[in-house]
């Protein structure tokens, strides 16, 4: 039987109920046993009016940049006629998969899947005075709007989906942790961490996590997580959670030796 290193470790899945699948499919396949306990809710924005006024004016924009995969699903859902778009960058692997999955292929792709990597791609390309639309979440981060202002771009946000704390697995969560019944706590977002955190305010949260292997998928949400008090053991060099699995099997492997 080929040799896993995850084989029977329970991994705490933090990230929405719409991506949650995925991860855990990943794990199962890995030999972990995940716990899906979503720490946040994503949804569309209720302002559809003000979407819909950037929608019917995408012929004034030079670029469309998408910061996730939850973006470009929002964006699209509020879509309801086909139109020419921008050019598109994007920030990481799985907001282009998202794209291309619609048949749209991004002009740029970062090597680093984050918002300072992005600007720095489009640095030797935008020009004074390019209009770009960047598409996010309300809980986005300035850098990157603040980069490609400094960069000359005029810069309109278009929030098109909300990050909220999920508070129905509170109980469960305590429980679990309680009596030491996971391994691996994955988050996936800053939102993940600050859920967490803020789910278990009140609590000796040290002495809980105090057994748990953290893994962070990227370097912006091990930052939370570092500066919430929490020690990161995990922190993949590509920030997908194919390559955060990989990790986690390198450090159990290497915990065996």
């Amino acid at each position: 039987m080929e040799h896993l290193p995850l084989l029977g470790k329970k991994v705490l899945v933090t990230r929405g109920k719409e991506q949650a699948q995925e991860f855990s499919d990943r794990l199962r396949q890995a030999g972990a046993c995940p716990l899906e306990i979503p720490l946040i809710s994503v949804s569309a924005v209720a302002d559809k009016e003000k979407v819909n006024k950037y929608l019917r004016d995408l012929s004034r924009y030079n670029w469309i940049v998408f910061t996730s995969a939850n973006g470009v699903r929002f964006f699209f859902s509020f879509m309801k006629e086909v139109r020419s778009l921008p050019k598109i960058a994007v920030v990481g692997r799985k907001t282009a998969a998202a794209l291309e999955k619609r048949g749209i292929h991004p002009d740029i792709i970062p090597d680093e899947f984050v918002a300072e990597g992005l600007a720095e791609a489009m640095k030797p390309i935008i020009e004074p005075h390019d209009r770009i639309l960047l598409v996010k979440g309300n809980l986005a981060r300035p850098a990157l709007k603040e980069e490609l202002l400094c960069l000359g771009a005029d810069v309109d946000d278009l929030v098109v989906y909300e990050t909220n704390i999920n508070e129905s697995g509170k109980e469960q969560l305590l429980d679990l942790l309680k009596k030491k019944a996971i391994d691996v706590i994955t988050f996936t977002s800053s939102s993940t961490v600050h859920s967490f955190m803020r789910m278990l305010e009140g609590t000796d949260l040290l002495s809980l996590v105090q057994r748990c292997v953290i893994a962070c998928i990227g370097p912006i949400t091990k930052q939370a997580a570092e500066q919430a008090g929490l020690s990161v053991h995990i922190c993949p060099d590509q920030y997908t959670i194919d390559d955060m699995i990989k990790e986690m099997e390198k450090f159990f492997a290497n915990r065996a030796c």
